[in-house]
């Protein structure tokens, strides 16, 4: 089989307050049939003798129009423990995580065949991560991205059929993201990095089947919200193995210490709390650390040894 290189790519985007972007795949909106690479600044992961070329603009499947982008089997090569087979696009400037909601539409052929998953990632220092991800697993279930490790949680009570078109939506803010399958909330998460989107991705490792993907839909609202300076809040040691010691500017009071779970839980609250917040009986893991004060609210990602 032929060796393959992971490719994640960037795309063009500009939103601004109420700006709405949909990507149907369709000729009014410049595409083709044929290969997606470099329609519309698209990108398409590279193998041994170069652009795969079977991820398509087709018109077999459409939720809606003609066109829809098939995330295809590729016959030439070997299957894939993770999903790196696909395209992706890039924002031209970064979005915010903060009241963004990312949309899209799917239809997978079959089961038991490849893993797909839909990605939003972010670039920190200098490396690529994962911000949030939906996966239509094999055997029938959806799961949802949770760390930048790319762990993931199975969401319960929401599976699927083969042939059958679902719409993912995906809301979020400064520390929750929240997934929507046909418009039924399904799960809630962590905003776990809090890193601006800079381009989506949608991949499969290669098990067989192909998925078809229409409407992405980027949706952003700004609500008005006061961007605080993140720099504001130091806490540490980080990472931290008993006690945590927060530095908030000068002349501003604790009101309230809240440590969320990579899941979405509040596993510590402390309220009137001083500067310094013992996390000695939390499980190893990444965390949000969420702190009041009468004029702000911050937040900052920890980690616990």
């Amino acid at each position: 089989m032929k060796k393959i290189s992971v490719l994640i790519v960037a795309l063009t985007l500009n939103l601004t307050a109420f700006a709405q972007q949909t990507i149907s795949f369709e000729e009014s909106e410049g595409y083709s049939l044929g290969t997606i690479h470099n329609q519309n600044d698209w990108e398409v992961t590279e193998g041994s003798d170069g652009v795969l070329t079977n991820q398509v603009i087709s018109d077999e499947m459409a939720q809606d129009g003609v066109f829809s982008f098939k995330n295809a089997y590729e016959p030439d090569f070997d299957f894939q423990w993770l999903p790196i087979f696909g395209a992706a696009k890039a924002f031209d400037t970064p979005l915010t995580y903060e009241n963004l909601t990312i949309s899209y539409d799917i239809l997978v052929t079959e089961q038991l065949g490849a893993d797909f998953e839909f990605t939003a990632y972010a670039i920190d220092n200098e490396e690529f991560t994962p911000v949030l991800g939906v996966g239509v697993e094999n055997q029938g279930q959806f799961y949802a991205i949770v760390s930048e490790d790319y762990d993931f949680a199975y969401i319960e009570d929401a599976s699927w059929n083969a042939n059958e078109w679902y719409t993912i939506k995906i809301e979020i803010s400064s520390d929750e993201i929240s997934y929507y399958i046909n418009n039924e909330l399904v799960y809630t998460g962590v905003n776990f990095s809090q890193l601006d989107i800079s381009g989506i991705n949608m991949l499969h490792n290669n098990y067989g089947g192909s998925a078809y993907y229409d409407n992405v839909m980027t949706t952003y609202e700004d609500l008005g919200v006061q961007t605080l300076d993140k720099k504001a809040l130091v806490a540490y040691p980080n990472p931290v193995k008993d006690f945590i010691h927060i530095d908030l500017p000068s002349q501003e009071v604790i009101q309230h210490v809240e440590v969320i779970s990579i899941t979405g839980q509040n596993v510590l609250r402390k309220s009137n709390s001083n500067a310094s917040i013992d996390l000695s009986s939390l499980a190893k893991g990444t965390y949000i650390l969420k702190v009041d004060t009468e004029e702000n609210t911050y937040r900052k990602t920890i980690l616990k040894e």
